[in-house]
């Protein structure tokens, strides 16, 4: 089955467009978020090749929405929750009902997005790790 690229990539510029709107409510957002990550979790044996990929993009997505990690460019987030519409959406190229082939099209766009934003991606991790530390480190002495 050979993937049509241009209508993929046109409805992933709608779900784009859609995040830029939704991104201004930090609940619809947020809802979104929550929604993809069911999803995702049901479908998860069906994502196993893009799921460290796909907890990522879940957790940047929400720091950002919850105002705890502001430091990626506007455009990334725009992209990365413009992919998790896209995965979100039950009708687009593949329509997801259609069993074994319904998150081909899905993997593909959470894929591309990733390779736009992998940059970002590392920086967040940095920052991660560095809370992550934070916590742990909480019985050491201050100076």
């Amino acid at each position: 089955m050979k993937l049509n690229r241009q209508k993929i990539l046109s409805f992933f510029k709608k779900s784009q467009n859609r995040a830029t709107v939704i991104l201004q409510d930090k609940t619809k957002a947020s809802a979104t978020i929550k929604d993809a990550l069911g999803k995702a979790v049901s479908n998860k044996g069906e994502l196993e090749g893009v799921w460290s990929k796909l907890v990522l993009l879940f957790a940047v997505s929400k720091d950002y929405v919850n105002g705890d990690y502001t430091e990626i460019p506007k455009r990334s987030i725009i992209a990365i929750l413009g992919g998790l519409i896209y995965f979100l959406s039950p009708i687009d190229v593949i329509p997801d009902f259609i069993p074994v082939l319904g998150l081909i099209d899905d993997v593909f766009v959470l894929n591309l997005v990733y390779k736009q934003v992998v940059k970002d991606l590392e920086k967040y991790k940095i920052w991660k790790d560095q809370q992550d530390g934070r916590i742990i480190n909480i019985d050491a002495p201050s100076k």
